[in-house]
């Protein structure tokens, strides 16, 4: 079997395999489900159309017919943003709070988003990891390709490592209760949306294009953040939450943030730049794309191939400029637990 085809047959094995990432594994744990880390009813089926959206297809089959370049997908909400690492007992019961009610400026409700947030790439770094350990020593593989994988290997396994540091923080928070321990800031807007996204992110620049921390060394963990939208009570919210463990580049980020909006930045722009240049987890609504101008698709692409090809070397502006006037929302109230000056 060729390595595409052997390589796309054992992503699909990872994928399918099935486990629960809640903190207490184990426990009452029953029917794996698949659970979506963007939710179906509150936000997948308001961009929904004939119950369809469009993701952005990444693999590899993809990659190399577009010529390295993701391309809108059309799927099903009952299959956009899922992934097998819940039971259905534990699904229902931790999340029931951001499920089934709107979003409030609430630190247990964004520490859930934020919990889902993790769980979701937990599950996605651990496949890439389990993939790529059995596929670095396929016979089809030319010798500086091989070395390539093989390099590629490590920095995800390193990922992962990060990944567990973070997901012991949240774990101990959640299972007792301490939601103080986290921080946020959303902003929420009544005007018709058209992305809905969940993900998270190692900050290694911030909006001002300064460096807060190096994604190359990992003798320390690296600070995350994770961010994600949410229904409201009259519209919808773009929040980001993290724990106060990583205070240390999560505040800096978001006061890089306040820093540009004070030289004149729309956030509406700021917030767009991110979600394409940081984030594969999102779903949009299929007309809105379609109704895009050529040089807008073309430019949120070009964003996406910065987190998806990694022979494209990151640029410390990527979220200074770029991607201007193609978000259709406003915002307009802002909710935070950090002290605003």
């Amino acid at each position: 079997m060729s390595f595409i085809a052997e390589f796309q047959q054992e992503t699909k094995r990872q994928m399918n395999r099935g486990r629960c990432l809640h903190f207490t594994d184990g426990i009452r744990c029953n029917e794996i489900i698949s659970a979506h880390s963007i939710q179906k009813a509150g936000q997948l089926g308001l961009i929904a159309e004939k119950g369809h959206v469009y993701q952005l297809s990444v693999d590899l089959s993809t990659l190399q017919k577009a010529g390295e370049v993701p391309l809108p997908k059309k799927i099903g909400i009952r299959k956009a943003s899922t992934f097998e690492g819940s039971c259905k007992h534990h699904d229902n019961s931790l999340f029931e709070d951001i499920d089934n009610e709107p979003l409030e400026p609430s630190k247990r409700q964004v520490a859930l988003y934020a919990y889902r947030c993790l769980c979701r790439e937990y599950f996605v770094k651990e496949n890439a990891v389990a993939v790529m350990e059995r596929m670095k020593e396929h016979p089809d593989l030319a010798a500086d390709v091989g070395q390539f994988f093989r390099s590629s290997l490590i920095g995800h396994k390193l990922g992962f490592e990060g990944l567990k540091h973070h997901e012991k923080h949240f774990d101990e928070a959640l299972s007792n209760g301490r939601y103080d321990e986290f921080e946020f800031i959303y902003f929420t807007s009544r005007s018709p949306f058209s992305l809905q996204l969940s993900g998270l992110l190692y900050p290694d620049y911030d909006f001002l294009g300064n460096r807060l921390q190096d994604l190359g060394n990992w003798y320390r963990p690296q600070d995350l953040i994770t961010f994600f939208s949410a229904p409201t009570h009259d519209g919808w919210a773009f929040g980001f939450g993290w724990h106060v463990s990583s205070n240390h580049t999560c505040i800096p980020f978001i006061q890089s943030l306040a820093s540009r909006l004070s030289e004149g930045e729309k956030l509406e722009d700021a917030l767009f730049r991110f979600s394409f240049s940081c984030c594969e987890n999102h779903a949009f609504r299929i007309s809105w794309w379609d109704g895009l101008k050529e040089e807008s698709r073309r430019a949120t692409l070009e964003r996406v191939t910065l987190m998806t090809n990694p022979a494209i070397p990151v640029p410390h502006d990527y979220l200074v400029r770029g991607c201007e006037k193609i978000a259709d929302w406003n915002f307009e109230y802002v909710h935070t637990t950090l002290q605003v000056p």
